[in-house]
Protein backbone atom coordinates (compact mmCIF):
# COMPACT_ATOMS: atom_id res chain seq x y z
CA UNK A 1 0.00 0.00 0.00
CA UNK A 2 2.78 2.50 1.30
CA UNK A 3 5.22 1.57 -2.11
CA UNK A 4 2.00 1.96 -4.54
CA UNK A 5 0.82 5.47 -3.07
CA UNK A 6 4.42 7.09 -2.91
CA UNK A 7 4.85 6.12 -6.61
CA UNK A 8 1.56 7.37 -7.58
CA UNK A 9 2.99 10.38 -6.37
CA UNK A 10 6.47 10.15 -8.11
CA UNK A 11 8.18 9.29 -5.29
CA UNK A 12 11.28 7.12 -6.52
CA UNK A 13 11.73 5.83 -3.21
CA UNK A 14 10.78 5.15 -0.04
CA UNK A 15 12.13 3.76 3.35
CA UNK A 16 10.53 2.55 6.49
CA UNK A 17 12.67 2.92 9.68
CA UNK A 18 11.73 3.23 13.52
CA UNK A 19 12.29 6.01 15.73
CA UNK A 20 15.08 6.42 18.63
CA UNK A 21 14.06 8.82 21.88
CA UNK A 22 17.05 11.04 20.37
CA UNK A 23 15.13 11.75 17.34
CA UNK A 24 12.44 13.77 19.14
CA UNK A 25 9.43 12.50 17.16
CA UNK A 26 6.04 12.82 18.92
CA UNK A 27 5.45 9.65 21.40
CA UNK A 28 2.49 8.23 18.73
CA UNK A 29 4.85 8.04 15.61
CA UNK A 30 5.78 4.18 15.49
CA UNK A 31 7.61 4.57 12.23
CA UNK A 32 9.25 7.30 9.98
CA UNK A 33 8.31 7.06 6.27
CA UNK A 34 11.16 8.59 4.82
CA UNK A 35 10.59 9.81 0.89
CA UNK A 36 12.73 10.13 -2.16
CA UNK A 37 12.72 12.51 -5.08
CA UNK A 38 14.91 12.40 -8.25
CA UNK A 39 15.01 15.59 -10.21
CA UNK A 40 16.66 16.74 -13.42
CA UNK A 41 19.69 19.09 -12.71
CA UNK A 42 19.66 22.71 -14.30
CA UNK A 43 19.05 26.17 -14.45
CA UNK A 44 21.41 29.08 -14.31
CA UNK A 45 18.98 31.75 -11.70
CA UNK A 46 17.76 28.98 -9.67
CA UNK A 47 18.71 25.81 -9.28
CA UNK A 48 16.19 23.07 -10.39
CA UNK A 49 16.23 21.83 -6.57
CA UNK A 50 13.74 24.07 -5.28
CA UNK A 51 10.90 23.74 -7.59
CA UNK A 52 11.52 19.65 -7.20
CA UNK A 53 11.48 20.04 -3.58
CA UNK A 54 8.30 22.39 -3.72
CA UNK A 55 6.78 19.36 -5.62
CA UNK A 56 8.00 16.96 -3.43
CA UNK A 57 6.73 19.15 -0.32
CA UNK A 58 2.99 18.77 -1.93
CA UNK A 59 3.22 15.24 -2.81
CA UNK A 60 4.53 14.42 0.47
CA UNK A 61 1.47 16.15 2.36
CA UNK A 62 -0.57 14.67 -0.38
CA UNK A 63 0.77 11.52 0.47
CA UNK A 64 -0.03 11.74 3.97
CA UNK A 65 -3.75 12.80 3.27
CA UNK A 66 -4.14 9.35 1.79
CA UNK A 67 -2.69 6.88 4.05
CA UNK A 68 -4.14 8.79 6.72
CA UNK A 69 -7.66 7.92 4.91
CA UNK A 70 -6.68 4.55 4.03
CA UNK A 71 -5.30 3.55 8.09
CA UNK A 72 -7.90 5.91 9.54
CA UNK A 73 -5.07 7.44 11.58
CA UNK A 74 -3.70 10.64 11.43
CA UNK A 75 -0.08 10.74 9.41
CA UNK A 76 2.75 13.68 10.42
CA UNK A 77 4.91 15.76 8.58
CA UNK A 78 7.89 15.46 11.13
CA UNK A 79 10.46 18.67 9.25
CA UNK A 80 12.00 18.79 13.00
CA UNK A 81 13.32 15.66 12.32
CA UNK A 82 17.22 15.64 11.14
CA UNK A 83 17.45 13.80 7.90
CA UNK A 84 20.87 13.38 7.44
CA UNK A 85 21.02 11.43 10.97
CA UNK A 86 18.42 9.27 9.57
CA UNK A 87 19.63 8.64 6.42
CA UNK A 88 22.93 7.43 8.10
CA UNK A 89 20.96 4.21 9.61
CA UNK A 90 19.76 3.49 6.44
CA UNK A 91 22.42 1.33 4.41
CA UNK A 92 21.43 1.89 1.29
CA UNK A 93 22.48 6.08 1.76
CA UNK A 94 26.33 7.11 1.70
CA UNK A 95 27.58 10.57 2.66
CA UNK A 96 30.06 12.75 0.54
CA UNK A 97 32.64 14.88 2.04
CA UNK A 98 30.50 17.46 0.87
CA UNK A 99 27.80 16.43 3.47
CA UNK A 100 25.54 15.79 0.97
CA UNK A 101 23.82 12.43 1.14
CA UNK A 102 23.87 10.12 -2.01
CA UNK A 103 21.74 6.82 -3.57
CA UNK A 104 23.52 4.32 -6.23
CA UNK A 105 21.74 5.09 -9.45
CA UNK A 106 20.24 8.63 -8.38
CA UNK A 107 23.43 10.53 -6.92
CA UNK A 108 22.45 13.26 -5.21
CA UNK A 109 19.88 14.48 -6.94
CA UNK A 110 16.83 14.28 -5.12
CA UNK A 111 14.80 15.66 -2.63
CA UNK A 112 13.31 14.19 0.74
CA UNK A 113 10.64 14.59 3.05
CA UNK A 114 9.96 12.40 6.38
CA UNK A 115 6.11 11.29 7.57
CA UNK A 116 5.41 9.73 10.68
CA UNK A 117 3.28 6.76 10.56
CA UNK A 118 1.11 6.21 13.64
CA UNK A 119 1.80 2.23 13.23
CA UNK A 120 4.90 0.02 12.96
CA UNK A 121 5.93 -0.99 9.25
CA UNK A 122 9.12 -3.65 8.14
CA UNK A 123 11.40 -1.86 5.49
CA UNK A 124 10.54 -4.92 3.14
CA UNK A 125 6.85 -3.61 2.78
CA UNK A 126 8.57 -0.09 1.41
CA UNK A 127 9.65 0.39 -2.11
CA UNK A 128 12.81 -1.59 -2.71
CA UNK A 129 16.05 -0.19 -1.39
CA UNK A 130 18.98 0.56 -3.49
CA UNK A 131 21.71 -1.55 -3.02
CA UNK A 132 24.60 0.00 -0.74
CA UNK A 133 28.05 1.22 -2.34
CA UNK A 134 30.97 3.22 -1.06
CA UNK A 135 31.62 6.66 -1.97
CA UNK A 136 35.03 7.38 -4.10
CA UNK A 137 35.42 10.71 -2.06
CA UNK A 138 38.73 9.10 -0.45
CA UNK A 139 40.44 8.91 -3.74
CA UNK A 140 38.34 12.27 -5.44
CA UNK A 141 38.74 15.48 -4.55
CA UNK A 142 36.74 16.99 -7.23
CA UNK A 143 34.09 19.21 -5.14
CA UNK A 144 36.86 20.71 -3.18
CA UNK A 145 39.04 21.93 -6.10
CA UNK A 146 35.41 23.37 -7.64
CA UNK A 147 34.29 24.77 -4.47
CA UNK A 148 34.43 28.88 -5.48
CA UNK A 149 34.74 29.22 -1.74
CA UNK A 150 36.62 26.69 0.26
CA UNK A 151 33.92 25.51 2.23
CA UNK A 152 35.01 21.81 1.53
CA UNK A 153 38.46 20.75 3.04
CA UNK A 154 40.20 17.73 3.36
CA UNK A 155 39.54 18.15 7.79
CA UNK A 156 35.62 18.36 6.69
CA UNK A 157 33.15 20.76 5.49
CA UNK A 158 32.90 24.70 6.81
CA UNK A 159 29.39 25.53 7.18
CA UNK A 160 30.25 29.17 7.45
CA UNK A 161 32.08 29.30 4.26
CA UNK A 162 29.07 27.42 2.23
CA UNK A 163 27.52 30.22 -0.26
CA UNK A 164 24.27 28.20 0.24
CA UNK A 165 24.45 29.46 3.70
CA UNK A 166 23.87 32.81 3.07
CA UNK A 167 21.70 32.97 0.62
CA UNK A 168 17.60 34.17 0.94
CA UNK A 169 18.95 34.48 4.94
CA UNK A 170 17.88 38.50 4.86
CA UNK A 171 21.58 38.99 5.52
CA UNK A 172 24.43 40.80 3.65
CA UNK A 173 26.93 38.49 2.24
CA UNK A 174 30.20 38.31 2.91
CA UNK A 175 32.41 40.46 0.82
CA UNK A 176 34.92 38.11 -0.07
CA UNK A 177 31.50 35.32 -1.25
CA UNK A 178 29.98 38.16 -3.38
CA UNK A 179 31.94 38.06 -6.24
CA UNK A 180 31.01 34.05 -7.63
CA UNK A 181 27.20 34.42 -7.87
CA UNK A 182 26.33 34.49 -11.69
CA UNK A 183 29.61 34.51 -12.43
CA UNK A 184 30.86 30.65 -11.46
CA UNK A 185 29.14 27.71 -13.50
CA UNK A 186 27.20 26.16 -11.16
CA UNK A 187 26.60 28.70 -8.81
CA UNK A 188 22.93 29.97 -8.95
CA UNK A 189 22.21 34.13 -8.81
CA UNK A 190 19.27 33.53 -6.55
CA UNK A 191 19.15 30.06 -4.11
CA UNK A 192 21.14 27.00 -4.54
CA UNK A 193 24.83 26.20 -5.26
CA UNK A 194 25.38 23.35 -7.15
CA UNK A 195 28.81 23.42 -7.82
CA UNK A 196 30.41 20.20 -5.48
CA UNK A 197 26.86 18.28 -7.03
CA UNK A 198 27.61 19.41 -10.89
CA UNK A 199 31.50 17.88 -10.70
CA UNK A 200 30.90 14.95 -8.64
CA UNK A 201 31.04 11.71 -10.90
CA UNK A 202 28.65 10.18 -8.82
CA UNK A 203 26.34 12.51 -10.28
CA UNK A 204 27.13 12.00 -14.27
CA UNK A 205 24.75 10.24 -15.30
CA UNK A 206 22.21 12.99 -14.46
CA UNK A 207 24.14 15.73 -15.41
CA UNK A 208 23.75 14.60 -19.12
CA UNK A 209 19.87 15.52 -18.47
CA UNK A 210 21.03 18.56 -17.40
CA UNK A 211 18.36 21.42 -18.37
CA UNK A 212 19.53 25.04 -18.64
CA UNK A 213 16.29 26.84 -18.78
CA UNK A 214 15.22 29.06 -15.98
CA UNK A 215 11.69 29.89 -14.95
CA UNK A 216 12.70 33.99 -15.02
CA UNK A 217 14.53 36.07 -16.09
CA UNK A 218 17.23 38.41 -14.05
CA UNK A 219 15.30 41.64 -15.08
CA UNK A 220 12.62 40.34 -13.46
CA UNK A 221 13.61 38.92 -10.33
CA UNK A 222 15.64 42.73 -10.23
CA UNK A 223 12.17 43.99 -9.95
CA UNK A 224 10.19 41.44 -8.05
CA UNK A 225 7.09 43.03 -8.67
CA UNK A 226 3.69 41.26 -6.99
CA UNK A 227 2.99 39.10 -9.64
CA UNK A 228 6.67 37.77 -10.08
CA UNK A 229 6.87 36.87 -6.45
CA UNK A 230 3.61 35.46 -6.34
CA UNK A 231 4.87 32.76 -9.75
CA UNK A 232 8.33 32.27 -7.43
CA UNK A 233 5.98 31.13 -4.60
CA UNK A 234 4.00 29.13 -6.40
CA UNK A 235 7.61 27.34 -8.04
CA UNK A 236 9.88 27.40 -5.39
CA UNK A 237 7.77 27.84 -1.95
CA UNK A 238 6.47 30.79 0.41
CA UNK A 239 9.39 30.34 2.28
CA UNK A 240 11.79 31.46 -0.09
CA UNK A 241 9.29 34.11 -1.92
CA UNK A 242 10.53 37.05 -0.09
CA UNK A 243 10.78 40.24 -1.98
CA UNK A 244 14.48 41.63 -0.46
CA UNK A 245 15.76 38.48 -0.47
CA UNK A 246 15.49 38.06 -4.05
CA UNK A 247 16.30 41.48 -5.15
CA UNK A 248 19.66 41.27 -2.62
CA UNK A 249 20.90 38.00 -4.49
CA UNK A 250 19.44 39.12 -8.22
CA UNK A 251 21.69 42.53 -7.57
CA UNK A 252 24.65 40.20 -6.83
CA UNK A 253 24.03 38.59 -10.49
CA UNK A 254 23.34 41.48 -11.98
CA UNK A 255 27.24 42.53 -11.07
CA UNK A 256 29.08 39.64 -11.86
CA UNK A 257 27.29 39.02 -14.94
CA UNK A 258 28.70 42.52 -16.40
CA UNK A 259 25.00 43.90 -16.62
CA UNK A 260 26.01 47.87 -16.72
CA UNK A 261 22.53 48.29 -17.90
CA UNK A 262 21.15 48.00 -15.19
CA UNK A 263 23.28 50.36 -13.35
CA UNK A 264 20.50 53.02 -12.63
CA UNK A 265 18.41 50.61 -11.17
CA UNK A 266 20.88 50.12 -9.05
CA UNK A 267 21.71 53.53 -7.96
CA UNK A 268 17.96 53.24 -6.75
CA UNK A 269 18.13 50.35 -4.83
CA UNK A 270 21.06 51.43 -3.31
CA UNK A 271 18.49 54.07 -0.71
CA UNK A 272 16.77 50.35 0.12
CA UNK A 273 15.55 49.64 3.62
CA UNK A 274 17.11 46.51 3.35
CA UNK A 275 20.54 46.24 4.53
CA UNK A 276 21.27 43.55 2.12
CA UNK A 277 19.74 45.22 -0.64
CA UNK A 278 21.45 48.46 -0.05
CA UNK A 279 24.99 46.98 0.70
CA UNK A 280 24.97 44.60 -2.50
CA UNK A 281 23.54 47.39 -4.78
CA UNK A 282 26.38 49.71 -3.47
CA UNK A 283 28.78 46.84 -4.12
CA UNK A 284 27.41 46.43 -7.62
CA UNK A 285 27.40 49.27 -8.90
CA UNK A 286 31.29 49.79 -7.91
CA UNK A 287 32.24 46.87 -9.32
CA UNK A 288 30.16 47.82 -12.25
CA UNK A 289 31.85 51.00 -12.85
CA UNK A 290 35.42 49.69 -12.73
CA UNK A 291 34.61 47.36 -15.01
CA UNK A 292 33.35 50.19 -17.58
CA UNK A 293 36.75 51.83 -16.45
Amino acid sequence: MISRCAAELCFSAAFCVSPRAEDGAPERVKTFLLLVREYIPGGTLVDRFYPASNAAYHAAGELAARLSDLCGQSVMRLPSVRLKALCGRIPAFGQGVNTLNYLPNIGSRFCMELLGLPFAVAQETAMDAFPAEKLPCAACRRCMHACPTGAITEKGFIKERCIRFYMINGKPMPTSMRGAIGAVRGVRGIVGCDVCQLVCPENAAKEAERQEADDFTLDELLCCDQQTLQRFADLYGRNYAIRNRIIAQAILAAANTRRADLLSQLDELRGSASPAVSQHAAWAMDKLQEKEK
